[in-house]
């Protein structure tokens, strides 16, 4: 994946828009629930502050006559007051409770929507084609999967809470219209001037977020490196080194951050100091012209409670666009990783037979190395050692047998079948040079092979590869805990138990890239006895550069320069 670069004018809004659209759409029918709720508590907010006025009335005029209450409930003063707090008590209550189903629902529709963001950019990278993979960026794709989604998650809580915040400014507007017109619309555009000065003195939010998300993305590469390297920086005495580059990337982060949420700052004072001197221009307004108490107090709660509504409005919006540059990272990744995906295949492995590659080419476009022209037939439990310099060609002939790249031209056929690496990908176990463990016990590590094998499959597989000695001495056994990456194994530790995990499951084709390379020349010799001995059999293709290595292998191919050739051996299987 390439840095999309810097966004173009107007960007900012297009990406507000396309996330907007895209929660709506994400939302569907819980949506409608949803706004559904937002709209019954908004219009029971208005029904409470309504009720305010014949209350207040009541209470600083009990002997008058009541008015429209009066008419509508009858009764004395007393009686009037009891049914109003009453009623005014259960639109509370029912309030409070359509309150907490609204914010549950909410939470439901942004929490799942950013878990639905999460998935796609995983499932993404699951089904991108290796010769995509090669090229991405670890760190931007963790940043992205961390930071940049918990930032859409916060755009989509402040998206809901705009939703709610408009809702409950339209009701509370109407009620205000309805007891002063005047005054209302005089508040009203006071609220709207001021929203566009604070706008206008804002920075752009947009520059801004787009610049925390490069930020995120030095501060997670800049850690990854550091715990990629902990040891060597240890050995070298660079972790001093590691310690100021982070440092440095955390205050850049931090720094825009501080950017932007002083702006916010910013704009929330400008706004209630904006709201402030409306809502006295109201009162003062509405003394002199002579309205009566209870709609004066009235409109002093309605205002009081717009005020905050709007700044969170104007908050939300600026949020929206901020974070809108996060959700176009993770959009734009998750396109670049499906582009030329694989069209999903039957998972169904190929027939038994022969590898056949016919004339097949890959070149890579970085480098130019990869191969040309190569036409080799692999029977069923072939071992076959692979040499030839390194950038002769030796992995990307391996990653096509495997299936990880296609060829640009000619054929690769399994059991007389086009190799499909949906299917055949179940059937292949893989060992690189520095093996691949989790942080995890070897148990865990092991099974992640074949998910379905039990302990009795675990300790075959740990016969093969010569490692059954080697977990009986580790305190807890298959329960010990391997450390990040196996560090708390020695390079030929990690190997063995990286090749028992290859072999759990039903493999029809071992690579063995440089695999064996830490081990002593007797250990290699038991392992390589123990994978011939297998039944059945799968295909063993052993990546290596030592002539020991290969004069293990009854064949040996070498690949130079894009061509591969068979070569003679010095010496039969032993």
């Amino acid at each position: 994946m390439t840095d999309p670069g810097p966004p173009a004018r107007g960007a900012s809004h297009a990406d507000a828009r396309a996330f907007i659209l895209a929660f709506a759409a994400h939302a569907g029918r819980g949506g409608v629930g949803a706004v559904a709720l937002v709209a019954a508590g908004a219009l029971l907010e208005g029904v409470g502050l309504a009720l305010l006025v014949p209350i207040i009335g009541l209470i600083l005029a009990p002997d008058e006559t009541g008015g429209w209450v009066a008419g509508l409930i009858g009764g004395d003063a007393t009686g009037r007051l009891t049914l109003l707090l009453v009623g005014f008590l259960g639109v509370m209550i029912l309030r409070a409770l359509v309150l907490r189903w609204r914010d549950l629902a909410l939470f439901e529709l942004q929490n799942r929507f950013t878990l639905r963001l999460r998935s796609n950019l995983v499932g993404a990278l699951a089904e991108a084609p290796w010769e995509r993979l090669a090229r991405v960026e670890h760190a931007r794709v963790t940043s992205l999967l961390m930071a940049d989604i918990g930032r859409i998650g916060s755009a989509a809580h402040f998206l809901v809470q705009s939703a709610v915040s408009v809702a409950m400014l339209a009701i509370q507007l109407l009620v205000a219209l309805a007891l002063a017109p005047l005054f209302a619309l005089f508040a009203l555009g006071g609220l709207a001037a001021a929203t566009i000065l604070v706008r206008r003195a804002s920075p752009n939010s947009a520059v801004l977020g787009r610049r925390i998300v490069e930020a995120n993305r030095g501060l997670m590469g800049s850690a990854s490196g550091f715990l990629g390297g902990l040891k060597a920086s240890a050995a070298q005495g660079a972790s001093a080194r590691f310690a100021d580059e982070f440092d440095a990337a955390q205050r850049g982060a931090a720094a825009e951050q501080r950017r932007f949420m002083r702006s916010q700052t910013n704009s929330r004072t400008l706004l209630s100091i904006a709201t402030a001197l409306a809502a006295a221009g109201v009162v003062a307004g509405g003394v002199l012209a002579g309205v009566s108490a209870p709609v004066l107090i009235a409109l002093i709660v309605i205002f009081a409670r717009m005020a905050p509504l709007a700044i969170q409005l104007q908050q939300g919006a600026q949020q929206l666009i901020y974070n809108g540059a996060s959700y176009a990272a993770v959009c734009a990744a998750e396109a670049e990783l499906r582009t030329d995906a694989p069209v999903a295949e039957t998972a169904e492995p190929p027939p038994p037979g022969a590898i056949l590659l016919e004339r097949v080419t890959y070149r890579h476009g970085v480098g130019g190395g990869g191969v040309s022209g190569v036409t080799l037939r692999i029977e069923p439990g072939e071992i076959i050692g692979v040499a030839g310099p390194s950038g002769g060609g030796k992995t990307t002939l391996i990653d096509l047998i495997s299936g990880l790249l296609a060829p640009q031209s000619g054929t690769i056929t399994v059991g007389g079948v086009p190799l499909a690496r949906s299917g055949w990908g179940a059937t292949v176990g893989y060992v690189p040079q520095d093996g691949f463990l989790f942080h995890d016990s070897v148990r865990r590590n092991l099974s992640w092979g074949d998910p379905g094998c039990d302990d009795a499959a675990i300790h075959r597989a740990l016969d093969v590869a010569d490692a059954t000695a080697l977990v009986a001495r580790m305190p807890r056994g298959l329960d010990t805990i391997v450390g990040e990456r196996g560090a708390l194994l020695s390079g030929g530790e990690r190997q063995r138990l990286s090749i028992a995990r290859a072999v759990l499951g039903e493999r029809r084709l071992l690579i063995l890239d440089e695999a064996t390379a830490a081990l002593d020349p007797a250990s290699e010799a038991t392992i390589l006895a123990g994978l011939t001995a297998l039944t059945p059999r799968p295909v063993i293709l052993i990546v290596a550069h030592r002539a020991e290595t290969l004069a293990r292998c009854p064949r040996v191919i070498r690949v130079e320069s894009g061509v591969v050739r068979e070569e003679p051996v010095a010496a039969p299987v032993r």
